[in-house]
């Protein structure tokens, strides 16, 4: 067996077919620290360093649904320099489904109290999946890798014996289910705390709740929003000086 071999996302989908039906949670972690800028050093003493949820996947053989299990938000305000500073960490309702066999993507964004819809087709990616192997709640993993397109690297752990081409997130297209992610050394982690294999399907739609609207829109729309505010937001992080 070779030591590397490399597989492209998109000839995964046939792997989802006559599955067993389940459900996977997830602890998803997001380190705020490095969601912050340069130059807001500062604040890093005024929040905490890692942001903690929780969020599941259901699948039924030919489509997942990933979405968050809470919505979670605390705030922090204080006074610094005569400027009111509102500091916002969320955790949203955002969800991604994919239906497999029709190569299809559709991702629910909720952004300053308002969901926006934006249906997209997969895109593969190219996964090097390595020899590497570990135990994941019982489950054996085999480690599998990619760089995203800001340069991090994307280390991911499957196991095949759930072969479905599913994962937390953004994250799929492997030939098996993805239980662990680490991007960027650390800056965001996800992990399967729980998997239930279950012998009903789960009852899984694609989202229609929300303003349809382009990728690159959304993209473009977000970051003009937060200038206009006068703050930044990156990783559920809104800093905001008044």
């Amino acid at each position: 067996m070779k030591k590397l071999l490399l597989f492209i996302a998109m000839v995964l989908p046939l792997l989802a077919f006559a599955q067993p039906a389940g459900r996977i949670v997830y602890q998803e972690k997001v380190n705020l620290h490095r969601g912050l800028g340069p130059d807001q050093e500062e604040q890093k003493a005024l929040i905490p360093e890692w942001q903690t949820s929780r969020a599941v996947l259901l699948y039924d053989g030919q489509a997942s649904l990933y979405k968050a299990m809470e919505e979670d938000e605390s705030e922090i305000n204080r006074e610094e320099g005569g400027a009111r500073i509102n500091i916002r960490i969320r955790r949203g309702s955002d969800s991604m489904y994919r239906n497999y066999p029709e190569n299809k993507q559709v991702e629910v964004r909720d952004f300053m109290g308002k969901k926006f819809l934006i249906d997209t087709e997969m895109k593969g990616r190219e996964w090097k999946i390595t020899t590497e192997q570990k135990s994941i709640n019982g489950d054996v993993c085999q480690k599998a890798v990619f760089t995203d397109e800001e340069g991090a690297e994307v280390v991911a752990w499957f196991a095949p014996s759930i072969p479905a081409p599913i994962g937390p997130g953004e994250f799929y297209g492997l030939p098996g289910a993805i239980l662990m992610v680490d991007v960027d050394n650390g800056r965001r982690l996800y992990e399967a705390i729980q998997v239930d294999l279950m012998g009903e399907a789960p009852e899984i739609e694609a989202p229609t709740e929300g303003k349809k609207i382009d990728k690159a829109e959304y993209d473009k729309m977000v970051e003009e929003r937060m200038r206009e505010m006068g703050g930044s937001g990156r990783h559920g992080i809104r800093i905001i000086r008044q």
